[in-house]
């Protein structure tokens, strides 16, 4: 008796290692990047968010919201959003505050907003000390002649996440097949 307990206990074991892992039991994916295009106040304006972290937010330890970026011309009769080569720019300055602000602080980029004539990231911190004096020391070096912003302040809840970045029911709706086909919904 106690054999055949064995040997069913190991065939039972054996079949649950090889069984899939279930939908909920699978790794949460951390990055899930997507980007739409809205009107705001008769403007486009073009939304950057990671959407994996939905589900984890907010996430605690980085409660302070720090939101920066850079201004840029467009040409008069433009959306306001950037050409091509502007596009290429503010990508690359994007990469190299990237790296500062890690250097500072346990960081988390969750998305960018784009409009008028201005590209602003969306980053949670743990630490916000010396951030501010750091950027802009950053974009007196890297771009002196650009109008920089910085705001850094506290959103436990991460609103502007969850009530900004992230796309709202209407948006949804609008981009579904679109979320869908990410595997988003």
């Amino acid at each position: 008796m106690k054999y055949v307990f064995l040997a069913l206990l190991a065939l039972a074991v054996q079949s649950c290692e090889r069984a899939p892992l279930s939908r909920a039991a699978q790794p949460m994916k951390t990055e899930l990047w997507w980007s739409y295009l809205a009107d705001y106040d008769g403007l486009p304006g073009s939304t950057l968010v990671n959407l994996a972290l939905k589900p984890r937010a907010p996430i605690h330890d980085h409660a302070t919201l720090l939101v920066t970026g850079v201004s840029y011309e467009s040409a008069p009769k433009d959306s306001g959003l950037p050409d091509a080569a502007e596009l290429d720019f503010l990508n690359r300055l994007r990469g190299k505050r990237l790296t500062l602000v890690a250097a500072h602080s346990k960081a988390l980029f969750v998305g960018s907003f784009t409009h008028k004539n201005e590209r602003l990231d969306y980053i949670y911190v743990s630490d916000a000390a010396g951030l501010e004096t750091a950027l802009r020391d950053f974009y007196q070096t890297e771009c002196p002649t650009r109008r920089p912003y910085i705001n850094v302040k506290s959103d436990p809840h991460w609103e502007a996440y969850l009530d900004f970045l992230y796309p709202n029911a209407q948006t949804i709706q609008h981009y579904r097949a679109e979320l869908q086909k990410l595997g988003a919904l």
